[in-house]
């Protein structure tokens, strides 16, 4: 009987499926006029019933050629098994391990001793072909890849509960967006050298300390007054002064100088914070300062780069 009913089922799904999700685009010439949302338009489409029509006639010639072919099929293997049997099911063949019976329960494989029961006549060149039936496991994910077409033609392409990936891609897009203009509001991690602005508030500049105490006090000394690296206290600079060219040099990095870019290791947040406690050393006077390098930096943009100059 499931010779019967599963190849009837596999030809009415893969008859009706494509011909219903697509007849909409095929029909090219309405005629009629839907009066409610609720009502699919498929079950108003003529295409749809002619498909019907088609796969019933397809059906039933598959159901009429399974009858056809397993009745001769049973009728050649009938004889041979039933010869078999018997001498199979001695009891000497009767003890079989768990995983033996789960094994044949799975897989429907025929004993070597019994091949000559399930052999046909065809003779392609000295091959022969064995009549086995397909594996349960076998048929059950076939049957389980149908039951996923479905559920995905109906969830993706006509309900549209889940999304097509260019759906998602977009969705994807616009929350970026909406993130980033959050962030920018926030001000945080947005900062750039042509967006740094001097921080004055006491947080911030504790925060620069720490940072510059970690990691800039071995070239340009404890309080500014320069080492290996120039001092940065005085008016001159090299690379510029003012928040913006200093936040440039602590990004970037000198190379050339054997000062590394600090961007792989600081956020866009802590470099502005390191940036606004340099310039926080112009006019310290510390001892043991290093010459000036570079030229003399007037600032002509704003009161807050004037408040200190820097090199680096």
């Amino acid at each position: 009987m499931k010779n019967i009913i599963y190849p009837a089922i596999s030809g009415l799904v893969f008859t009706l499926v494509p011909h219903i999700a697509f007849s909409e685009g095929l029909n090219t010439s309405k005629e009629y006029v839907i009066n409610t949302a609720a009502i699919p338009n498929a079950f108003f489409d003529p295409m749809v019933y002619l498909g019907i029509f088609i796969a019933v006639i397809v059906v039933t010639v598959l159901i009429v050629q399974s009858i056809a072919i397993g009745a001769i099929t049973e009728q050649l293997r009938g004889e041979k098994i039933k010869v078999h049997e018997e001498s199979y099911l001695k009891p000497e063949h009767k003890r079989i391990s768990v995983w033996s019976k789960l094994m044949k329960a799975m897989t429907r494989t025929v004993p070597v001793e019994r091949e000559a029961d399930v052999m046909l006549d065809h003779d392609y060149d000295g091959i022969k072909e064995l009549d086995n039936r397909l594996p349960p496991w076998w048929l059950w994910g076939f049957y389980v890849t149908i039951v996923f077409s479905l559920i995905y033609m109906v969830a993706y392409h006509i309900t549209g509960t889940w999304k097509l990936q260019d759906e998602e891609y977009l969705a994807e897009v616009k929350k970026a967006e909406t993130e980033k203009e959050i962030r920018i509001k926030s001000g945080q991690n947005l900062v750039t050298a042509e967006s740094v602005v001097f921080l004055d508030d006491q947080l911030s500049l504790s925060s620069g300390k720490k940072l510059y105490d970690n990691f800039c006090v071995a070239c340009h000394g404890t309080a500014g007054q320069g080492g290996v690296g120039p001092n940065l206290v005085d008016d001159f600079w090299i690379h510029g002064g003012g928040v913006k060219n200093i936040f440039k040099v602590i990004e970037q990095g000198v190379p050339s100088k054997g000062m590394i870019s600090w961007k792989s290791q600081l956020s866009p947040k802590q470099m502005q914070e390191l940036s606004s406690y340099l310039m926080t050393f112009k006019g310290t006077n510390p001892p043991d300062q290093k010459a000036p390098q570079g030229e003399l930096w007037i600032s002509e943009s704003s009161k807050i780069d004037s408040m200190a100059s820097v090199k680096i």
